[in-house]
């Protein structure tokens, strides 16, 4: 084919992270589909793939590489990011530039003075933000969900009448619709006949106090509580704090789980669980689908439009649901069949493939 492609993120595998994830899989279907593929990153660990990945160390650096590319069709990971504000004052460039959305951020409100702060701050970067999107030729979105806190441009795209964006969900791991070999539970001394697992950044906004808290509340017995994230950190001390006696008889925190590991967590839980306050189309609940494990979710971003798991708003809607999925074998069968299903049909990396070659293919096509 031949055809030369550009995708820059500001994470690339072996990262773990959402951004890392769908750019690595992006690249990898595009190289296997014969693109000529360079991918743009700041990650330096040494990585062995088929393709080209160049790393960058400033912004100087990265607007001389794009001046000059010959590349077809550049791929640009996310919003606020260096990704896309370095490469805004160079643009256009010679072939055609599509913003992958992952979702804005400056219209978030989280609780609190910080939360108001934080959205205040924003407010320039809210004003600015239909100058920014001129400047691409077209978008990705993840979802046409009209989510007012982290879908801003997805509302601003169809407020305007634009036609130039696809949707283009994510995709749970393909390891997951297999089974696991590994034991989580013994491999980890965790004695309990049911699982609750959360997988996220260890981060306040990430919802882990909260659920936390819950947990202990709710007092469930012969239930724990499995906390996963990429590294410690010192949110992750005060979960632990906060555990207090029950860390590591109710309670578990992890980090830097290989994929091997990963897998076997959401194979030994019962419910996948998340108080997240921000999220667009999380990874970590398409992972739980492909997995068949039911999920109970605050509703942000486009969780609710995800099949296999039910949202909450509330602390006491949270355990009521919780509740419900504990004692309902049978309501956790037809959620995990559901997840499944919808993975195999709509949220796998495969079909994602698929839609970027044609989009690929539509907009040589379009401007040739």
């Amino acid at each position: 084919m031949s055809k030369k492609i550009l995708i820059a993120a500001f994470g690339f595998y072996p990262e773990q992270h959402g951004v890392a994830q769908a750019a690595y899989r992006q690249a990898l279907a595009l190289h296997q589909l014969g693109y000529q593929v360079t991918v743009v990153t700041r990650t330096k660990a040494p990585i062995t793939v088929p393709f080209k990945v160049v790393a960058i160390d400033n912004k100087a650096e990265y607007q001389l590489l794009l001046k000059p590319s010959e590349a077809e069709v550049f791929f640009f990971h996310g919003w606020h990011n260096w990704v896309s504000d370095w490469a805004i004052p160079v643009l256009p460039l010679k072939g055609k530039t599509v913003l992958v959305s992952h979702g804005t951020n400056f219209n978030v409100r989280l609780s609190g003075l910080k939360g108001r702060l934080w959205w205040l701050q924003n407010r320039v970067a809210a004003a600015i933000f239909p100058w920014k999107m001129s400047k691409f030729d077209h978008f990705v979105f993840l979802s046409s969900k009209l989510e007012k806190q982290r879908m801003s441009d997805v509302i601003l795209a169809k407020k305007r009448g634009m036609t130039n964006y696809s949707i283009i969900p994510n995709g749970a791991r393909p390891a997951f619709l297999q089974e696991s070999s590994v034991d989580f539970c013994i491999e980890n001394q965790i004695t309990a006949s049911k699982i609750l697992l959360c997988v996220s950044n260890f981060q306040p906004a990430k919802g882990q106090g909260e659920l936390l808290s819950w947990f202990i509340e709710l007092g469930l017995t012969d239930t724990a509580l499995v906390l996963i994230g990429s590294e410690f950190n010192a949110f992750s001390e005060q979960l632990k704090k906060s555990a207090d006696k029950q860390l590591g008889k109710t309670v578990f925190l992890f980090e830097k789980l290989n994929e091997e590991e990963l897998h076997a967590a959401y194979r030994a839980a019962d419910v996948f669980v998340s108080a997240t306050h921000t999220e667009v189309q999380p990874l970590m609940l398409l992972d739980a689908m492909a997995v068949g494990l039911p999920f109970l979710c605050r509703d942000v971003g486009a969780v609710s439009e995800l099949e296999g798991g039910i949202c909450f708003s509330t602390q006491e809607g949270f355990k009521e649901k919780l509740e419900l999925l504990l004692k309902g074998s049978l309501l956790c069968e037809i959620l995990g069949k559901a997840g499944k299903k919808a993975v195999l049909e709509r949220y796998s990396w495969e079909k994602s493939a698929k839609q970027y070659h044609f989009l690929v293919q539509k907009i040589l096509s379009s401007y040739s």
